[in-house]
């Protein structure tokens, strides 16, 4: 279960990806600000020092480029919600994992796995999302030649 806060729209509109003036960053820091001035309602819940950012593309990405991004911390249970916080539980399903370290987080990886890995491979797409996983690898937006992320992708087998 996944505890955190959510964007829907177009984040890159001003700001480009790795840019913590987009929306994204401003996302990560109404989170984070959440999480210091309410430690209550997560510190006995947290399961990990890990973070996720998770992408979930709209029925009319394409056209537009609207998404929704979540981001947040793994909790034990979702018995309460905090007003200002939104709750996620994925699905159950099989991951491919892309390691990314240094320059290649701020690489075209997307282009990478979905265009080229995903089609060669003999998966498919199980859900029409990925997580962005962040643990003590990831040293910082300032950092990011020293830091590594871990791309999940949920994947089936092709039929």
């Amino acid at each position: 279960s996944l505890l955190g806060m959510n964007f829907y729209g177009d984040p890159f509109k001003n700001n480009n990806f790795w840019d913590e003036e987009n929306e994204i960053g401003h996302l990560w820091n109404r989170f984070n600000n959440y999480l210091k001035n309410n430690p209550k309602d997560f510190s006995r819940r947290v399961k990990s020092d890990v973070s996720l950012e998770i992408f979930i593309p709209s029925d009319d990405y394409a056209t537009h480029g609207v998404f929704e991004v979540f981001v947040g911390v793994i909790v034990d249970k979702l018995d309460i919600i905090p007003i200002n916080c939104v709750a996620k539980k994925l699905p159950k399903s099989t991951y491919a994992v892309f390691t990314l370290k240094g320059e290649k987080i701020n690489s075209d990886w997307q282009k990478e796995i979905f265009s080229e890995w995903l089609p060669q491979s003999d998966y498919e797409l199980n859900y029409n999302f990925n997580i962005q996983f962040y643990d003590n690898r990831f040293k910082g937006m300032d950092q990011l030649a020293k830091s590594e992320i871990d791309i999940y992708l949920p994947i089936i087998k092709k039929v």
